[in-house]
């Protein structure tokens, strides 16, 4: 089973695994209040840094901000260190992330999100009954965050720990509330319970009062119970709200790939990648493909194809596509390749006698529209 940390390494607790930078003790007890320039540059270096893939560097200018300041820590401070703990797990710093953890906690042993964090990272090295603790720590020093429990469930769930999971959700009804995103959360975890006629109606309540992330929460219920109708209303709804992200752009691309509207589904697929924060860039790119197959863009997917083998070279059936892709590229339309009529128009009949069965071109409907959904978190891990 694919296993996926719900972890933020920012403020709240959403996003991939995380971990806090390598830092002792000595220096967040001595860090500066004053706020140098030098400071934000290294945190503005180490940032772009990251988002260019350049780990490395982007430690490298978390280390020279962190350097700048002495005497007492600040929420500058703390801030970088949360960014450049992104940057350590994506260079597969575990042990580090771990000594950095205690020395958190050490520095403030009532820091909620410490306790998330490592209890988070501890689940991913099988110290179990460690991250129980952890999470039972974070919710002592933050117990009114609907987010927390969720994501605390999320992370127990994904390690076949959903049953520990579940009385994190059912302890955060005692979270009391009727504005717009408690009654978001609360439907939210109804529906992860399973509840889904409690969900619809908290959650159309959340709409009412204002809440446009609710709209996805509704979506993602109305899919669970297979009513596209519905599922697609409130997608489409939470896009127009303006918050839309990535993934709802991909939900939304596989409800018009399973009404065989691939030229529908690539606008979707398009809008998802062009957003800022891309999660899911790797479903969306698998979706992409599919779609230009269907289309009869064998140019355009084989484009995508090489550019998606390059960024994730461990995907032996994307390797296989990529060769099945290039034959189209360099063979003219009408020609014989193996067995296999080259028909640009249709690839639906292009498979004449593949041995198979005509969805293989595309890696097959099912395996790459699954590909793409469970792809949906795996850019961190």
């Amino acid at each position: 089973m694919r296993r996926r940390m719900e972890i933020n390494h920012h403020r709240t607790y959403r996003g991939k695994a995380a971990a806090l930078l390598l830092v002792t003790a000595a220096l967040l007890a001595g860090c500066a209040s004053e706020r140098t320039e030098d400071e934000l540059s290294y945190r503005k270096i180490g940032i772009e840094s990251m988002q260019s893939g350049d780990y490395e560097g982007a430690l490298a200018a978390f280390d020279g901000a962190l350097a700048c300041c002495t005497g007492k820590i600040t929420d500058l401070e703390i801030d970088i260190c949360y960014y450049k703990a992104a940057a350590q797990y994506a260079s597969q710093d575990t042990a580090g992330a771990l000594e950095t953890y205690n020395a958190m906690i050490d520095y403030d042993g009532k820091n909620a999100n410490a306790y998330y964090l490592r209890g988070c990272l501890k689940l991913g090295t099988g110290d179990t009954d460690g991250a129980k603790q952890d999470f039972a720590d974070a919710v002592k020093y933050n117990h009114s965050d609907y987010e927390l429990y969720i994501n605390i469930y999320k992370n127990l769930a994904a390690y076949d720990l959903a049953e520990d999971g579940t009385a994190y959700l059912n302890d955060a009804f005692s979270i009391k509330g009727n504005d717009a995103k408690s009654l978001a959360y609360r439907g939210e975890i109804y529906y992860l319970l399973g509840q889904y006629d409690n969900a619809i109606k908290e959650l159309t309540s959340a709409i009412d009062a204002g809440s446009a992330e609710a709209n996805l929460t509704l979506a993602q219920v109305y899919e669970a119970q297979q009513d596209t109708a519905n599922a697609q209303t409130y997608y489409q709804a939470y896009v127009d709200a303006g918050v839309a992200d990535s993934e709802a752009m991909n939900a939304l691309a596989q409800i018009e790939m399973g009404k065989l509207n691939y030229s529908g589904a690539l606008s979707y697929i398009e809008q998802g990648l062009a957003m800022e924060n891309v999660p899911n860039r790797r479903a969306l790119l698998q979706n992409q493909i599919i779609c230009m197959e269907y289309t009869g863009d064998f140019a355009g997917a084989y484009e995508v194809m090489t550019a998606y083998t390059a960024a994730y070279p461990d995907d032996a059936e994307a390797l296989r596509e990529y060769t099945f892709l290039k034959s189209r590229v360099d063979t003219p339309a009408g020609t014989e390749v193996q067995g296999e009529v080259v028909v640009t128009e249709d690839i639906g009949t292009a498979e004449a006698d593949s041995g198979t069965d005509g969805t293989d071109g595309a890696d097959g409907t099912d395996s790459g529209a699954d590909a793409g959904t469970d792809g949906s978190g795996d850019s961190g891990q």
